[in-house]
């Protein structure tokens, strides 16, 4: 690298900072895609016998410190709105899985409701924590 005598402005480091910070997220969402993948074609050579249960606790552990690390990383790149959006987010939809899981399973208890169906939750939970995020980054708050 040359050394020059300019200095980069505020806005010019703003965009160096968030352009490798959408990179980190980028390699960390295609990371993960692989390492979905690779736990699903790991699973179905378990249960073919191909592999011996051990290994897939192995690769199991590997991807939870991997995403422990993302996870870790991430926080410490965003700034303190982001890091508060995000709290506000997961705090939202922990109240809603809170609510959501218990209601159901009393409703089904009672003959209401079909049996408790955990992926239905899991995928509104998520729905509710987007939602709150981008109502949050659209300045409803």
């Amino acid at each position: 690298m040359t050394d020059t005598s300019e200095t980069l402005s505020g806005e010019a480091r703003l965009k160096i900072r968030r352009n490798r910070f959408w990179t980190f997220c980028a390699l960390g969402f295609a990371v993960a895609i692989v390492a979905g993948f690779v736990t699903g074609y790991a699973a179905d050579l378990l249960v073919d016998g191909v592999l011996p249960g051990w290994s897939f606790f192995l690769m199991w552990g590997v991807a939870l410190v991997s995403f422990t690390w993302f996870t870790w990383s991430y926080f410490r790149r965003v700034d303190e709105l982001d890091l508060l959006d995000n709290l506000w987010a997961s705090l939202i939809a922990f109240y809603f899985y809170f609510v959501a899981m218990p209601s159901w399973w009393l409703f089904h208890d009672l003959g209401l409701a079909p049996e408790v169906d955990h992926i239905a939750i899991y995928f509104a939970t998520a729905v509710v924590m987007f939602a709150a995020y981008g109502l949050r980054k659209l300045g409803l708050r």
